[in-house]
């Protein structure tokens, strides 16, 4: 237990820094937005092209990946059908399902399982958000046509395909995506980067990981805060939360989902390294495009708000024992 919590020790670190640094006023609101830019519009990008530029094709191992994003889906659906097919119901299931792999995924494997850690972390990345937000959107708008039809509105028909392509197209040109698929196509052709270029580039990556930390400990503190409407004595809001529906998120994202990829993995006999980058993977704190989804379709913002803040919490807690588990899996098997 004491070298898992010395691998995540600079984690904790960073994002206490950044905590810290959001307490005192070093970073405005409108700076954490030019920040949040910065790190995925130029160094995000350059540290996945950077890293998939010397990866080719053949040594590349997909079937983790395969196995995260087949019981990610497969964990998708069922609590959309449990929760039923509604926009709500979508939004907790994604909630619970969809992890904050670049922000804190990429700094915490990178600094706990070096570049052979980072490689399979990356590949998890480059497909991640193209995967599990283009079918997240197919499932809100079916839900939300659904909505308008029971409640005797007309929707229509057209704006679902329209809505899908524009997610597809989005996924396949973001920023993480678009890297790494170039990335991993220059690698195959063989050639060498000039000097010029690569070493900029190698730099730009170097200062993804701690930034993107310090970075989430600012918006951490920015989230549990300020301008919240639960602590607020004058809001209505604090008591319309829907605290039991806040805690289901955060138990499904950082403890029963790593629990079903460790069992998947496991039971697929996976290696120790790559079962351990998709189980952490699966144990990072809902992701932030959970949030987006959420004022994107105006359903459940405080919730998912106050769900991220708080998973981020439980991740310090849940990383290290899912990381016990699977060693015991493994000393057992």
């Amino acid at each position: 237990m004491p070298a898992i919590f010395q691998a995540l020790l600079p984690v904790i670190v960073l994002i206490a820094c950044g905590y810290f640094t959001g307490r005192l006023a070093w970073v405005s609101a409108q700076g954490l937005q030019d920040l949040n830019k910065l790190l995925f519009n130029v160094l995000g990008p350059a540290l996945l092209f950077h890293t998939l530029s010397g990866v080719h094709l053949e040594q590349l191992d997909l079937q983790p990946v395969m196995m995260y994003h087949t019981l990610t889906l497969a964990w998708l659906t069922l609590w959309v059908a449990v929760y039923g097919l509604t926009q709500r119901g979508c939004m907790r299931a994604l909630a619970g399902t969809y992890s904050n792999a670049v922000m804190i995924g990429i700094p915490l494997i990178t600094l706990a399982y070096g570049p052979e850690g980072q490689v399979y972390i990356m590949t998890l990345v480059s497909v991640h958000a193209l995967i599990i937000l283009t079918y997240a959107t197919l499932l809100f708008e079916l839900a939300g046509a659904r909505e308008h039809n029971q409640s005797g509105q007309t929707a229509a028909q057209q704006s679902l395909l329209v809505t899908l392509w524009k997610t597809i197209k989005g996924a396949v040109l973001h920023p993480v995506s678009l890297p790494a698929f170039a990335g991993l196509m220059f690698a195959q052709t063989g050639w060498v980067m000039p000097e010029a270029i690569d070493k900029p580039m190698g730099w730009m990556g170097q200062a993804y990981s701690p930034l993107a930390l310090l970075l989430v400990g600012i918006q951490l503190f920015q989230v549990l805060g300020k301008g919240l409407p639960w602590r607020s004595s004058s809001s209505t809001l604090g008591s319309s939360i829907r605290w039991r529906e806040v805690f289901q998120m955060v138990a499904l994202k950082n403890v029963f989902h790593p629990l079903l990829i460790l069992a998947g993995g496991w039971a697929l006999g996976l290696p120790p390294l790559p079962l351990t980058v998709m189980m952490v993977t699966a144990c990072m704190p809902v992701g932030i495009n959970s949030y987006l989804f959420a004022t994107r379709y105006r359903v459940m913002e405080a919730e998912v708000s106050l769900s991220l803040s708080l998973s981020v919490v439980c991740a310090v807690v849940s990383v290290p024992l899912m990381l016990a588990l699977q060693k015991i899996l493994m000393h057992g098997s």
